[in-house]
């Protein structure tokens, strides 16, 4: 039980990091932009959906971010990274059109509405990775 708490807190806390950095600008997404931030080591991290299909491009970003030395977050769903940054339509707030996967984003720099709680839960989750 404590474990699945975790688990909804570290996704919890990376979804209001994600969506934080995008409104503010401190967020590549898509393998184009993503890539970019890695080579010019712009990201602090790399957020990865474990269900893209596309092996080669997970192969990429990886060897990329291994490379430069930057940490890979991976997440179960890419449906989930779709929603965070807002690329899924939804009619409401709880009922969903379509939903459209995002693969990876980096997170260049954390924005300003993160808590430093947060930050220290990031920074250390990332450490472990």
């Amino acid at each position: 039980m404590a474990e699945v708490e975790q688990l909804s807190e570290e996704l919890t806390t990376l979804k209001r990091v994600v969506q934080t950095s995008l409104h503010r600008g401190q967020l590549a997404k898509g393998v184009h932009e993503v890539c970019k931030a890695i080579e010019s080591k712009q990201a602090k991290f790399v957020v990865l959906a474990d269900d893209c299909t596309e092996e080669t491009y997970k192969k990429l970003i990886v060897a990329l971010a291994k490379q430069f030395q930057i940490p890979v977050w991976r997440v179960e769903k890419g449906a989930l990274l779709g929603e965070w940054i807002g690329i899924s339509k939804f009619l409401t707030k709880t009922k969903k059109i379509k939903s459209r996967k995002c693969s990876s984003v980096a997170i260049k720099d954390f924005a300003i509405e993160v808590s430093e709680n947060e930050k220290l839960f990031v920074e250390n989750k990332i450490k472990g990775l």
